[in-house]
């Protein structure tokens, strides 16, 4: 059997708080290789608070390529425009990052949350 696995995620505190009032349900971030293995199941803990569980993981080349295909709604609730969220991620990750190790949506559910 493979073993669930816990992630500890730091997010910024207006992200933490949409991850609680369930707005925002995709964590974006560089596929860093410690993130590789991520899988439905696993376990997320934001900022040591806030337990959800991964329903499901997608790997993605660039970051525009995930707000092509993901809504930005569930990334960034606040809704920027799509070049406004490309910037955003760009401003937390340099671009050798994300083009070195691609990206991963990381979706996910609540802890003790129904589907």
């Amino acid at each position: 059997m493979v073993k669930m696995r816990v992630y500890h995620l730091r997010v910024r505190e207006e992200y933490l708080d949409y991850i609680k009032s369930g707005e925002k349900r995709i964590e974006v971030r560089v596929a860093y290789p410690g993130l590789r293995g991520i899988k439905p199941g696993d376990k997320l803990i934001f900022n040591d608070l806030i337990p959800a569980v991964v329903t499901e993981v997608k790997r993605y080349e660039t970051f525009r390529q995930v707000l092509r295909e993901e809504p930005i709604k569930k990334i960034f609730p606040d809704e920027p425009s799509f070049e406004r969220a490309v910037k955003r991620f760009h401003g937390m990750y340099p671009k050798w990052k994300e083009n070195r190790y691609g990206v991963i949506a990381i979706k996910f559910k609540l802890l003790g949350e129904g589907r």
